[in-house]
């Protein structure tokens, strides 16, 4: 695996760490304000990490594995950078009064085209 690829790799990692990190500290202030918070915004926090938990890790070994097989640094960033908005936009619309979110549902469709397209890749990879 070349630096390039290693670097654009640890660009999207970090980024998707520190996005699960705001949405986990999101729960915790949540869960601080107890019984006087709001049970709803609680569970929509914890709905959006958990979501982000859920998809998020699978999709970034994917991208390792990829990148370890020779992707570009250019299609790393791609689907790096496109996973991050999708996740960034999931996270915001899922907690917002508006139920179906226009966010959220990008959001997670968006996430579900990047999930398709790594494991496409990978497949062809290891077929062909």
């Amino acid at each position: 695996m070349e630096a390039v690829q290693t670097s654009a790799l640890a660009l999207y990692v970090g980024l998707n760490l520190l996005l699960t990190l705001v949405l986990a500290i999101n729960v915790v202030r949540h869960r601080f304000k107890g019984e006087s918070g709001d049970p709803v915004a609680l569970e929509k926090a914890v709905r959006a990490h958990g979501n982000n938990t859920e998809y998020v890790p699978i999709i970034l070994v994917g991208l390792g594995v990829m990148a370890m097989m020779g992707a570009s640094a250019k299609t790393i960033s791609i689907l790096g950078g496109t996973l991050f908005v999708a996740r960034v936009f999931h996270a915001y619309g899922i907690q917002q009064a508006k139920v179906p979110n226009i966010f959220g549902m990008v959001g997670n469709i968006v996430t579900w085209l990047v999930m398709l397209c790594v494991a496409t890749t990978l497949l062809l990879q290891g077929i062909g």
